[in-house]
Parts: structure tokens; C-alpha cells; sequence
């Protein structure tokens, strides 16, 4: 099978021939349609997430079930699925409190191997692939009428968002909402902010185009922060800061800038991956004023099914918010055209030409 292969930090992916990976018992092997492109790949290959190399990155997976392991009943040959949730112990107490995106010790998946024997790990899942194997617990059947580049998404950037409204940031209908960072993951949490009844919905970013993006997926109000400070442009515009905010970059100072703009009592949600560096908050006056500072892990496993729900019932856009689809030997140009701004989100094609 075809896959992109990552040698060193900063360096283009390498399409070269592998093995198709074997099947367990429990496990399904997918022939992957559609990979999403997402930044945490782009971190992976700047050096800001860890990697043995050489690896295969991608993550949001849609593909049809093409092999079925013997103890793994929940699958036909020819399902749609996508992979919608990480590698789990299963043993841990986060994973038997049905909290599987903490999991403790989350195993490395299994290892590829190059036609000529070389070991290649995988990153994530390794999706980007022509085949992909996996627990059968990872794979969530797409439903009827969504078709496989809207679904891949799903996997990740649009549950992870949907994860960060309804569990972190425990919206409630009526709070205030500010998202600074208007790509993917940014646009979904403004979605899922105007789904579940926030106002005013204040979406920033430094781009205009993304700006006008966020007021098409519900944002009520932008600021743009290469014009204006957006912490005194949010507290001015109601009355003293946010219920609710969310930062979806994995910045430092836009990190710190969504604590000073949360109101007391309110609650400030940090989506964007931050790394293990240092985080400095410019204020103490959080703790005074009992603002509540939370972080997001993926998505919970409910979290798929729900999302699936809200799009066929029309409640979330999936279509528009893919700017391009990639042949798989044109991913090196997908990955730059979203290191330097040019898309909202972008996938993958394997398997087959694009259109």
C-alpha cells in the first residue's frame, strides 16, 4: 500500500510502499477514502509533538471496512466508518469511568513495516494510508446520506470542538461565548456555541476572510486583533467579559488573553494543544474572581454518534466547512496551504482521484 512517511522535523512526507498492516481478532482493517489534513499533523512535523521517526501521520480517518477480525461482531466488509476515537488501555480508571480520552497508559499502536522490512510507527492512527487497522472499538459507522470527506472530519476537529462546548466549557443557553482562532476547530466551537443557545457569539482572529467564515457558522460579532486588543474590545463589548470563553490555536498569549476576558465566575476553555512548555497568566485576578481555567482531550465516544446526529438533522454544517480535497501524493502541498492560512480544513484522498 501507498503512505506518507515522516523521516525528520520539517521535512516533506515521503509517499513510499508499505505492507498492508495485519487484522487482530478484535480489530478491522479500513481501505481509507478520506484523511482529514488537521494542525496537530502540522505540529507533529514543526517538532512540537513528539514522534519516532520514520512515521506515518493523519488521524481523521473515513473509510469502508475491508477485512473483519474473528472476534469482532459489530462490523460488516463494506461499512462506511470513520476512526472517531484514540488508542485506550482499557484497564485505568479514566477508561472504566468512561472516560477514555485520558486514558494513562494508552498503548502505541502497532508498528508498519516498509516493502524492504524497515519498521515505520505510526503517529495516532497512521491515516495517512491506503489501509489503516485498528480495534473495532476506534470505528463508528457513518450514517446514510453523509458522504466520506464530510464524515473524516468528524473524527476529530468536529467532536473535539463539539467536547469542548458541552463537557468543558458547560455551556448553558444565554451565556456569552468569545473564540479566538477561526480555523477549523475554531469555526466548529462556533457552531456548536450558537446550537446550544449562546449570545452574543465573539469570534477573533487576525483574518479577515476566517472572520467572515465565523459570522457564517454563527458568530454574532468579530474583532479583529491585528487592529484592536481583543481582551478590551470583548469586556467593553459586554459589560466585563464572557461566560464562556474558548481558545482554539494553542498559543500562549491568546491562551492568557481568553482568561482576561472571562468574566467572574466564568470559565475559560483551552482547546488548542499548548505543548509541554511554559504557560504564564499575565493576571492573578482569576483566582479572586473564581474563574475556572480547563483544557480538552479529543472527544468523549458518545460525542461521535451525537455529532452524526446533528448533522443529518441539519443542526451543523460539514460541507462548507472543507476548503479542498487532496489527491494523496499532493499532501505536502495540502499541509503547507494550511501552514500558511489557506484553508479552513482540507483532506485527504486515498484510494481514489479526487474530482
Amino acid at each position: 500500500m501507498k503512505a506518507a512517511v515522516l523521516y525528520e522535523v520539517r521535512q516533506p512526507l515521503k509517499i513510499e510502499d508499505l505492507h498492508v498492516p495485519d487484522v487482530d481478532d478484535e480489530g478491522v482493517l479500513i481501505k481509507v477514502a478520506s484523511c482529514g489534513v488537521c494542525h496537530t499533523d502540522l505540529k507533529v512535523i514543526e517538532g512540537r509533538n513528539r514522534f519516532t521517526p520514520p512515521t506515518v501521520l493523519g488521524h481523521e480517518v473515513a473509510g469502508t471496512v475491508e477485512q473483519i477480525g474473528a472476534r469482532c461482531g459489530d462490523f460488516k466488509v463494506g461499512d462506511r466508518v470513520i476512526i472517531g476515537m484514540r488508542y485506550k488501555c482499557g484497564r485505568c480508571r479514566y477508561c472504566l469511568s468512561a472516560r477514555e480520552n485520558l486514558c494513562e497508559r494508552r498503548p502505541a499502536p502497532p508498528t508498519l513495516k516498509k516493502i524492504d522490512g524497515t519498521e515505520v510507527t505510526r503517529w495516532n492512527v497512521g491515516g495517512f494510508a491506503e489501509y489503516v487497522s485498528v480495534p473495532g472499538y476506534l470505528a463508528f459507522k457513518i450514517p446514510e446520506g453523509i458522504p466520506m470527506e464530510e464524515a473524516s472530519v468528524v473524527g476529530c476537529r468536529v467532536t473535539t470542538a463539539y467536547n469542548a462546548v458541552k463537557h468543558r466549557g458547560r455551556l448553558e443557553p444565554g451565556d456569552s461565548a468569545l473564540v479566538i482562532g477561526c480555523g477549523g476547530i475554531g469555526l466548529n466551537t462556533v457552531q456548536f456555541l450558537k446550537c446550544f443557545g449562546a449570545y452574543p457569539i465573539i469570534a477573533v482572529d487576525i483574518v479577515d476572510e476566517k472572520l467572515e467564515a465565523a459570522k457564517q457558522f454563527g458568530a454574532t460579532h468579530t474583532i479583529n486583533a491585528s487592529v484592536e486588543d481583543p481582551v478590551k474590545a470583548v469586556i467593553k463589548l459586554t459589560d466585563g467579559g464572557v461566560d464562556k470563553a474558548f481558545e482554539a490555536i494553542g498559543n500562549p498569549k491568546t491562551s492568557d488573553q481568553i482568561i482576561q476576558a472571562t468574566r467572574p465566575g466564568g470559565t475559560a476553555t483551552i482547546i488548542g494543544g499548548l505543548g509541554n512548555g511554559p504557560f504564564t497568566i499575565s493576571s492573578g485576578r482569576f483566582v479572586t474572581s473564581e474563574i475556572t481555567i480547563t483544557g480538552v482531550s479529543s472527544r468523549q465516544a458518545n460525542d461521535v454518534d451525537e455529532v452524526f446526529q446533528m448533522a443529518k438533522l441539519g443542526r451543523i454544517e460539514l460541507k462548507s466547512l472543507i476548503t479542498k480535497s487532496y489527491r494523496f501524493d499532493q499532501i505536502n502541498e495540502a499541509l503547507a496551504d494550511l501552514e500558511h492560512g489557506k484553508l479552513r480544513m482540507a483532506v485527504s484522498l486515498w484510494n481514489r482521484q479526487s474530482d
